[in-house]
């Protein structure tokens, strides 16, 4: 959420405040939500259908709740793999799966004359998939040989990365994707169990954004995933304590062939929609949410160590984390982590000025409107919110709460709301080279970046 309000580029335009269109609801008597959003402008229809169960439900199996998503699209009761593939190509329908820490989604662009000819196709997918152990061998190892070659990436590895670091044992530490080491040892059966425990409809939403009349809709689901059978399974939900840690620590992946440092620099940040949600967007665009934030100034444009420098925030139902990302060459590597260190202690310690303010609140209220212009944003914004318990008034309410933010509250949550000491740094470079110098930043472990590919706590 609030990751993806920070962290867009340019200049904001003006816009009139902005609404999310009405949402209708439905629920079906096996409990399965209905949620339409009606857009006419286009004979498209773009469906999501939310699970509540996510990668923190696969407890040992790292990556079992996102290889039994790739896997429904394998062949179910009527309909083969090669069917559905060669049916989703003809239609020109756009099917995809995620999985996040909370739920997951299976997504669809169709147009809106074939929904009677997909929707079968798609309860087929959620209610009765076969997962043919042929097929789920290739699956898996395609998955592993993806996994293992994530790790010649750096960047793209140090988010989960440091997600793993912060949440050691805490089922968040879990990768969405697993790791190799795990996902490898998944059978057929574990698909088949997992599938049979959470994919069930009292747990499930399913969203509709686009060009439809909403009676015949509600018959075709009806029609399709009305049979579908009420479980026991609830809504995955985990521990919100997080162990602290007692002093800075820094965690060093050696990658011995690297010729640049991937770093982050990080704490605990705020559980998803929370109460200053949309006032922390505001906060962490001035420090590293836009292209002209004071992170990428001083590291990138006033110093020349970088091509981009940003912070973020990781936000989940349970927890979230906080963290600046960057990367530079291996011998600018304490040079960089020492300027990002002191330009946040500079953002935290001294807060901001009424001019900068003004130009965040600007720049985010400009930012947010295009984030739903598409009927896919409108579809799975819907799923989030209900995948979170959140009212459409409360998102609504998004504009009202950028203008209501003061200066003087503006400063009190850079002071009280981003972590300021004992942070965990992950620094993903040439240990031989950077190895030394990196204890004086902190408690230092280094370990192969091979362990990446293994559960063990980080």
């Amino acid at each position: 959420v609030l990751a993806a309000l920070s962290l867009g580029l340019g200049t904001a335009p003006a816009f009139a405040e902005f609404k999310i269109p009405k949402i209708e609801e439905k629920t079906l008597d096996n409990g399965l939500k209905i949620f339409m959003i009606q857009q006419n402008e286009v004979p498209l229809v773009h469906i999501t259908l939310g699970i509540a169960t996510g990668s923190t439900s696969d407890g040992a199996q790292w990556g079992l709740t996102s290889l039994t998503a790739d896997a429904l699209a394998l062949g179910t009761k009527s309909y083969t793999k090669q069917v559905i593939e060669d049916t989703l190509d003809f239609y020109g329908i756009e099917y995809e799966t995620s999985v996040s820490k909370d739920y997951l989604t299976i997504d669809a662009s169709v147009a809106t004359s074939e929904l009677p000819k997909f929707l079968p196709i798609l309860s087929e997918l959620v209610i009765s998939p076969k997962f043919p152990p042929k097929e789920i061998d290739k699956l898996r190892d395609r998955t592993v040989s993806q996994l293992k070659k994530g790790k010649e990436s750096p960047n793209q590895i140090a988010n989960q990365v440091f997600q793993r670091m912060y949440y050691r044992d805490h089922p968040y530490a879990s990768p969405e994707d697993g790791v190799a080491e795990t996902v490898q040892k998944l059978k057929t059966a574990d698909l088949v169990t997992f599938h049979s425990a959470h994919f069930q409809p009292q747990i499930a939403a399913l969203t509709l954004a686009g060009d439809f009349n909403a009676a015949d809709v509600q018959a075709l689901i009806q029609k399709n995933f009305g049979s579908w059978k009420k479980g026991a399974a609830k809504a995955v939900t985990v521990s919100t304590s997080v162990a602290v840690p007692t002093e800075t620590e820094v965690l060093l992946l050696d990658k011995d062939d690297s010729h640049e440092t991937t770093f982050r620099i990080g704490g605990a940040g705020p559980v998803a929609y929370d109460k200053d949600w949309v006032k922390l967007a505001v906060v962490n665009t001035v420090l590293g949410g836009r292209f002209t934030s004071i992170l990428n100034e001083e590291l990138r444009v006033k110093s020349g160590y970088t091509y981009g420098a940003k912070s973020r925030f990781n936000d989940w139902r349970s927890s979230g984390t906080f963290f600046i990302t960057t990367f530079t060459a291996t011998e600018t590597t304490f040079k960089a982590l020492d300027l990002a260190l002191e330009t946040y202690k500079k953002f935290t310690t001294g807060g901001i000025d009424q001019k900068t303010l003004d130009s965040a609140k600007a720049y985010v209220k400009g930012q947010f409107p295009p984030q739903y212009e598409t009927l896919s944003a409108l579809s799975d914004l819907s799923t989030e919110l209900w995948a979170y318990g959140v009212s459409i008034d409360q998102f609504n309410n998004f504009e009202a709460q950028v203008n209501s933010l003061t200066l003087e509250e503006a400063n009190n949550l850079i002071k009280t709301r981003l972590p300021k000491d004992k942070l965990e740094i992950l620094l993903i470079g040439k240990a031989s080279t950077i190895g030394t110098e990196a204890k004086k930043y902190g408690k230092l472990r280094t370990i192969p970046i091979a362990r990446v590919d293994q559960s063990k706590a980080l």
